[in-house]
């Protein structure tokens, strides 16, 4: 008869439970939307970040990016080896660039760009291209170029068209064989301004001796790029380095967290990062906040049954436990709702990262544990 008389209480109890969601409904969805927000957020923002600086990584260490970047007026080439003996220094590699004018069929607004010489075998040692369309230039073709694949986008450009180049004041007509990003060039902008503007500004990589012979460089360069060991000081070399080019007419080395590309990388990633703190603490906070209104509310209208329950010989434990999984049901409503919502928005946004920047390798990745942490956040601040 006791077993019987505690199953009908405790079956009441529960039937009260969904009697009381039910009467809140309104209020409860309106929570539990509340917390969705924030799980919402949290999951889009931190599982971006994280994709997004996997697939950072993963390209700067195939593409071997360089840790130190110098530019000089000229100089020969004989002095490689001696900045190649300087201590700490991994790898290093000298090249020529160049600013150019460009001209693309059907496009009559100027067009600036930047030159950069590849050796025979069409890939650098440092500062690797990953090719998105075609195949890198031919040592025996001086007349092919790859151009950076968001210039090729903005311009509806292929491998097999033809793109010209006002060189040393001659137009100079090249055959496009494939299209790339660069470590380098993730973000690529003009001097002088902080937009990429990808219409007006390209990049493209032509072979060396050709761009050797049309700026007088023959035997000699005036960029070079290098990676350090693991101990070396990177403020050291950039001194030795200076200081070794001085003659030649540096204009200053320095160091791969004062690179364009890769700050303009790194503040968006800074930017993502505060989002995935600031917006869930406002919602889950707000939550909390609407929490503690709704079941301060209700206890005090329910005094009478809270009376009654005792008086069936529940204890504050049991009573406290009936309106906790009022809040987890309410809870469990907004994070279902929040890590869905959450995952399929970070794999939109993922995709959008990876049409403005071209990285490749970037996979939308939902960590278990970003599942965890999310749903540890929402039922602390519930």
């Amino acid at each position: 008869m006791f077993a019987q008389g505690l199953t009908l209480v405790i079956s009441s109890i529960n039937r009260k439970l969904f009697r009381d969601f039910w009467y809140l409904r309104g209020q409860a969805f309106a929570i539990a939307l509340v917390i969705a927000g924030g799980l919402a957020s949290l999951v889009m923002s931190v599982s971006t970040l994280e994709s997004l600086q996997l697939s950072q990584t993963s390209f700067y260490q195939r593409a071997r990016f360089a840790d130190v970047f110098a530019s000089i007026k000229r100089a020969p080439d004989s002095l490689e080896a001696r900045l190649r003996n300087l201590p700490g220094v991994n790898q290093l590699e000298t090249r020529i660039v160049a600013p150019v004018r460009l001209r693309v069929a059907g496009f009559e607004q100027p067009i600036s760009g930047k030159m950069i010489s590849l050796p025979d075998s069409g890939h650098p040692l440092l500062n690797d291209l990953e090719l998105f369309q075609g195949r890198t230039i031919r040592s025996d073709a001086p007349n092919e170029v790859v151009i950076s694949e968001a210039f090729a986008e903005a311009h509806s450009l292929s491998p097999g068209d033809e793109l010209s180049a006002i060189i040393d004041g001659r137009i100079n007509s090249f055959t496009i064989v494939g299209t790339a990003v660069s470590p380098e060039y993730i973000v690529q902008t003009q001097p002088g301004t902080m937009i990429p503007d990808y219409q007006r500004y390209g990049i493209i990589w032509v072979n060396r001796r050709l761009l050797a012979s049309a700026y007088g460089m023959s035997g000699a360069f005036n960029d070079l790029a290098m990676t350090l060991t693991p101990e070396a000081n990177p403020k050291v070399i950039i001194n030795l380095l200076d200081n070794a080019l001085k003659p030649y007419g540096a204009f200053g080395a320095y160091d791969r967290e004062d690179q364009i590309s890769h700050q303009f990388l790194s503040s968006e990633l800074d930017q993502l990062s505060v989002m995935a703190t600031l917006l869930p603490t406002i919602f889950l906070g707000v939550a909390a906040f609407l929490f503690n209104i709704v079941i301060s509310r209700i206890i005090a209208l329910q005094r009478e049954q809270i009376a009654t329950l005792k008086a069936f010989g529940y204890g504050n434990y049991e009573i406290a436990w009936h309106y906790i999984k009022l809040v987890l049901m309410i809870s469990t409503i907004g994070i279902a709702i929040g890590l869905l919502s959450g995952a399929y928005m970070g794999r939109g946004l993922s995709h959008l990262y990876s049409e403005y920047y071209r990285l490749p390798f970037l996979t939308y990745r939902l960590e278990w544990w970003l599942v965890a942490v999310a749903v540890i956040v929402s039922v602390t601040a519930a």
